[in-house]
Parts: structure tokens; C-alpha cells; sequence
């Protein structure tokens, strides 16, 4: 049974240089936002296909593949958004 450092992955994560970028919001952004937004996409989807008059178990699919496949693309642009934040702060500034 594998044991456990003193620091958990929480701690891991919180006190990581490479996530000061985003001051603290990381997480959070990571764990709550970025679900929430995809469901919403989901919605939105699912609305959008409904005014075609697609059955119900079709629109379902095509909704579900749709966020799916959205979801590369979403956390490509999440490091690319730290990656402009960490150019923009420059090595050594404060």
C-alpha cells in the first residue's frame, strides 16, 4: 500500500509555481468553472439542435459528442492561456 508525503495533491497544486498565474483562481477554474461551462455548451447545443425538430435520443448523442469533442479544445486553451500569462509576468519579475 503506497503511503502518503506530508503534502497532499491539493498542497501539490496550491503552492505549484507554475499555477501563480492565474493567482489562486487555478483551481477553481479547473474544478468548477470549467464543467459548468461545458454543461451550459451542452445546453446551448441541445437547444440549437431542438429547433431542427431532431428526436430527443438523437439530439442527446450528437450533443454529448459535440461537448466531447469541444473538450480538447477547451483545456488546450486553458494552458494557452498560463502560457501568455507566464510570458507576459517574465522570469524573475515579481
Amino acid at each position: 500500500m503506497p503511503t502518503l508525503d506530508d503534502e497532499t495533491l491539493v498542497d501539490k497544486a496550491i503552492y505549484n509555481p507554475a499555477f501563480e498565474q492565474m493567482h489562486g483562481y487555478y483551481i477553481f477554474f479547473r474544478r468548477a468553472a470549467l464543467p459548468i461551462l461545458l454543461f451550459i455548451w451542452g445546453l446551448f447545443i441541445y437547444t440549437v439542435l431542438d429547433s431542427f425538430g431532431i428526436s430527443h435520443d438523437t439530439n442527446i448523442i450528437i450533443s454529448a459528442m459535440i461537448v466531447g469533442l469541444s473538450l480538447g479544445p477547451v483545456m488546450n486553451s486553458e494552458r494557452y492561456i498560463g502560457v501568455i500569462l507566464s510570458r507576459r509576468k517574465g522570469p524573475g519579475i515579481e
